[in-house]
């Protein structure tokens, strides 16, 4: 199957498009650019297409028409991530994957540890824990790293509550009586 085809027939001029600075108002989108031979020399993500498309041109990529889809923004790396593969547009790089086989996501850190996801974040950033790995929206850390992380704020909730931050609310981390987690505490 040829780009074209699965692109479909309908394209917007890019000449047109930029000549307009009202066309399409910023928004989280998929683009497709399109040359002169109908077919798909690059696939990209965006946040204000208007622009994007701008700054290709300024930057020398030739192509004469594009094609758009919306998307949520959380969605942008995996749906982009999924055309390229099925495309392999010529302007678009490899992407380098790392592997994340032994690696733990935030879901299953909360899982394991029976963690709150609000603690898990809040936590995260208080204690340091960076990721070693990413792939699309979702983050992966290292066994040993989330083991030592736990083990740091674990010592601090096993008397009670430990304050994290005082301003501009009272912030704590404790485990919980009823579900056993460990939550977050705040007061103003």
């Amino acid at each position: 199957m040829k780009n074209d085809e699965k692109t479909g027939k309908n394209h917007l001029d890019s000449g047109h498009f930029l000549d307009s600075p009202t066309l399409v108002l910023p928004q989280p989108c998929i683009y497709y650019l399109i040359d002169a031979r109908n077919e798909v020399v690059y696939i990209g993500q965006t946040l204000n297409l208007q622009s994007r498309l701008r700054e290709h041109k300024v930057a020398g990529l030739n192509f004469v028409r594009f094609r758009f889809f919306q998307c949520d923004e959380y969605d942008l790396d995996r749906l982009q991530q999924g055309a390229i593969a099925r495309l392999n547009p010529a302007l678009n790089k490899p992407q380098k994957t790392k592997s994340t086989s032994g690696s733990l996501s935030k879901q299953l850190i909360c899982l394991k540890y029976n963690i709150t996801p609000i603690a898990f974040e809040r936590l995260r950033e208080a204690f340091g824990l960076q990721p070693t790995s990413s792939f699309g929206n979702v983050k992966y850390y290292t066994p040993e790293a989330v083991e030592a992380w736990v083990r740091r704020f674990k010592q601090l909730v096993s008397s009670g509550r430990h304050v994290l931050q005082a301003k501009p609310t009272y912030l704590a981390v404790g485990i919980s009586t009823r579900t056993k987690q460990i939550q977050l505490y705040t007061k103003q």
